[in-house]
């Protein structure tokens, strides 16, 4: 147990950084805050121009033009399955009612014979 207390210790004792440490540490902090800061501004100055405005307006226009027409189109045939369940339900009522007579008619001519 010594042994791995003596160099556990070994690896944990303090150890001075070497000459010049904290300002490469502070020198690549700043150049990294400073290229965060271009590529902001590069984003930002792309919509600076009209041209570029303009077409990404056209652009949000096209993608919500195109947006509706595919909700519409199936708000439609939403529709047209609702409308075809209900006919589907009347047609199977009509035969039940019809199958319905049809049983009646059959038992009372088995009664009669």
């Amino acid at each position: 147990m010594k042994r791995l207390e003596r160099e556990l210790g070994k690896a944990l004792e303090r150890v001075e950084p070497p000459a010049g440490f904290a300002e490469r540490v502070m020198a690549r902090a700043a150049a990294a805050e400073r290229t965060k800061e271009r590529m902001a501004w590069t984003w930002l100055g792309l919509f600076q121009a009209p041209a570029l405005r303009w077409a990404a307006t056209i652009a949000l226009c096209v993608v919500l033009v195109a947006g509706g027409i595919f909700v519409r189109r199936e708000q439609v045939r939403r529709e047209r399955g609702e409308r075809a369940k209900e006919q589907l339900m009347l047609a199977l009522r009509i035969t039940g009612s019809k199958l319905q007579i049809a049983q009646a008619s059959v038992r009372e001519i088995s009664d009669e014979n």
